[in-house]
């Protein structure tokens, strides 16, 4: 809010939007995995919950510029990650035993989320207007408060209430923090025609910072 304070442009909505919403999918849960193993990705599950449910309520309402609760709910109800989350948790809490011609076909999607996740950002990456994302001043502008701020200042605020006594959990949220803007933004951006070239840029130079700068974060994350 504070970069956008006077801002009042279709890029406000997506600026703010794309700087408290990280892809914490398609590049934190192949980090997560590599890192911590199937452990970090139950820690990430629990973080995703409270995530959709910030992102199709407070994150719709930022793109979209509607407050009103029915349309909030209308979100939450037409998003099928919602019910994904709600009947794992009913599962995993109840230890409810599933038979092997469920399991074994739920196995296998879980082993192509990475890869997948993968495909889809470099599809992302190949898809964007490298140039003119490279030339756009509000494109860095963007970037460096997702990519440099918003880690920065979420390391120094665990580290200064000692969260980091709490160990894998801490660093799970951190490094899904410090991810680069969310895909979805684009997708928003179009829905509620917003600057659709600045959406996508945004998402496309964050990403490929990501390549230098998740690492460099998961390094420090992991050094406390």
């Amino acid at each position: 809010m504070l970069f956008t304070a006077r801002s009042r442009d279709s890029r406000t909505p997506i600026f703010r939007f794309a700087c408290v919403f990280s892809n914490a999918g398609y590049m934190g849960l192949p980090l997560i995995s590599a890192l911590f193993g199937s452990e970090g990705l139950l820690y990430a599950s629990a973080f995703f919950t409270l995530f959709n449910l910030l992102l199709w309520t407070v994150g719709y309402s930022m793109v979209s510029g509607s407050s009103d609760p029915k349309k909030v709910a209308q979100s939450l109800l037409h998003c099928p990650a919602i019910y994904a989350i709600v009947v794992g948790l009913v599962l995993y809490l109840l230890q409810i035993p599933l038979p092997d011609l469920i399991v074994q076909p739920m196995e296998l999607l879980g082993g192509m989320n990475t890869p997948l996740s993968m495909l889809i950002t470099g599809m992302l990456i190949a898809s964007g207007d490298l140039h003119r994302t490279l030339t756009d001043q509000h494109i860095w502008k963007l970037t460096v408060v997702r990519m440099l701020f918003i880690p920065v200042l979420t390391i120094a605020a665990f580290a200064a209430l000692g969260l980091f006594r709490c160990g894998m959990v801490t660093q799970v949220i951190l490094l899904l923090e410090c991810c680069p803007a969310a895909s979805i933004t684009s997708v928003f951006a179009v829905q509620f025609h917003h600057d659709e070239q600045f959406a996508a840029g945004s998402v496309v130079l964050t990403t490929l910072l990501s390549i230098l700068f998740l690492p460099l974060c998961a390094l420090i994350i992991t050094m406390f």
